[in-house]
């Protein structure tokens, strides 16, 4: 059996997620405003999530838009709101009609603080205690922040299986870092998030983008200034991407954006015409986003079913005999089922279970 051989993709859809690192009222969300009409041609392609009490996003006529004050809540007509959780159901399940090609967090930061109350929501409905925070969490050990990452890994997976587009925006500010080899103290323009938490999401990202001021100064005075977004990253500027020749700097512009991402993607397709390779390879992809929204959708119904088999098996099991216990322990085994928490496993087993227990 031959080894596979890997394709460089050609389509901004096809390497979630994006990060957009820069100071407040930079521009981030009006950039992403700009982005989705200039990427994709339609302004009802882009979906902004604003998270918490974040709201940057009300001077931006048009801008199709959803707020996530809760991470898990069923729709509220009195606020009009709904959570995170929903807002991704609501994509994958009715995505072939909105036709949504990209998704931005407005912003990191306010996600992860929507996140760590859900989990606090979490730990008091589990063990009947309050915890003061994400350390206290199911007795510490870090276990609140691999709950934390596990809740915005799941959501962020499920939009990636139905191939969208992901953005992040964060705020950031200067931090001291430790050079590994001389040990010296200095300053960085980085996100403003604990490193553990950051780390597990910028290190999945295509492109680390970070927004700063460029300033031409003599003598103490400003003599010019221009915002320029950063896709190389140096020793002062923590960006970076998986291209090898994209552009150090951008101006600050979805067009500029989307020239480097362009011009770095046809520089890594080894063709002789990198042009037609583009072509080709973009038509692929949108057969096999097409594809990946049908797996998603697929899976998203299974595991919506197998919810509703799983409260049934729970209400009906202890009532059980031990003959029929005996017997469903063998199904589970046989069907790679561990227990009845995990909703992700085959349909089948759990219909059989069911149906045993009649």
């Amino acid at each position: 059996m031959a080894f596979k051989r890997n394709k460089v993709k050609v389509d901004l859809c096809s390497y979630p997620p994006y990060l957009f690192l820069a100071p407040k009222k930079f521009g981030k969300t009006t950039f992403w405003y700009k982005l989705v009409p200039e990427a994709w041609g339609d302004d009802n392609k882009g979906l902004l999530i604003s998270f918490g009490n974040e709201e940057g996003f009300h001077s931006l006529d048009g801008l199709q838009v959803e707020v996530a004050k809760e991470w898990d809540a069923d729709y509220d007509e009195e606020t009009d709101l709904r959570g995170f959780v929903q807002i991704v159901d609501d994509i994958i399940e009715n995505n072939k009609e909105y036709g949504i090609k990209g998704v931005c967090f407005d912003t990191m930061d306010t996600m992860v603080a929507v996140a760590t109350n859900e989990v606090f929501r979490q730990h008091k409905k589990e063990k009947g205690t309050v915890c003061k925070s994400l350390n206290d969490a199911f007795a510490g050990y870090g276990r609140g922040k691999a709950r934390l990452l596990e809740l915005i890994d799941t959501q962020v997976e499920r939009l990636r299986d139905a191939g969208l587009a992901i953005f992040y925006l964060c705020h950031i500010k200067n931090k001291e870092k430790t050079d590994l080899l001389s040990g010296e103290k200095y300053e960085m323009i980085t996100n403003n998030l604990t490193d553990d938490i950051y780390s597990h999401i910028a290190d999945a990202a295509q492109i680390v983008m970070v927004g700063a001021l460029d300033r031409e100064i003599n003598n103490g005075k400003i003599l010019s200034e221009n915002r320029v977004v950063y896709l190389r990253g140096n020793s002062t500027i923590d960006a970076g991407g998986r291209f090898e020749n994209i552009a150090e700097k951008i101006e600050l512009s979805p067009r500029a954006f989307l020239d480097a991402f362009e011009d770095a993607v046809k520089s890594s397709i080894k063709a002789k015409n990198p042009e037609k390779e583009v072509e080709k390879r973009k038509e692929q992809e949108s057969i096999d986003r097409e594809k990946k929204l049908e797996i998603a959708l697929r899976k998203e119904k299974e595991i919506k079913r197998n919810e509703e088999l799983i409260d049934i098996i729970k209400v009906k099991y202890p009532k059980a005999t031990d003959e029929v216990k005996e017997q469903v322990k063998k199904v589970m085994a046989d069907g790679g089922i561990k227990n009845f928490k995990d909703t992700d496993v085959p349909t089948k087993p759990l219909e059989e279970i069911v149906e045993l227990l009649g």
